[in-house]
């Protein structure tokens, strides 16, 4: 069994917004990441190769704040959805990155079929 190394953790925002993306992913009724273009104002459905576009990671009150993106299947519970996908998040980053206070907030940019 492993011994405990001591020391602290130092987790940047990129990677947090990372295991985000990848955790989001794997959320079913979850289509992609989404991007709104700055000058057109146009949702885009990102590529899993750039997630993190779609993805805003902050320092708040001692806590990290997650802001998500994202473009869900059309016919979902979209409650339920948003509700797996944070709570996935959630563990995911409590279970890698060690971060216990996050706040994940979901933004449903647009629906798709699937």
């Amino acid at each position: 069994m492993a011994k405990p190394v001591p020391g602290g953790l130092r987790v940047s925002n990129d990677c947090i917004a990372d295991l985000a993306g990848y955790a989001a992913m794997e959320c079913y009724g979850i289509v992609g990441m989404a991007e709104i273009g700055k000058e057109d104002g146009v949702i885009r459905l990102l590529p899993t190769a750039r997630l993190r576009r779609g993805i805003g990671v902050s320092h708040e009150d001692g806590h990290v704040a997650i802001d998500l993106h994202v473009v869900v299947e059309q016919g979902v519970n979209i409650a339920s959805v948003t509700q797996n996908l944070a709570s996935g998040v959630k563990f995911l980053l409590k279970q890698i990155a060690e971060l216990d206070n996050v706040d994940v907030r979901i933004h449903v940019e647009g629906m798709r079929v699937h």
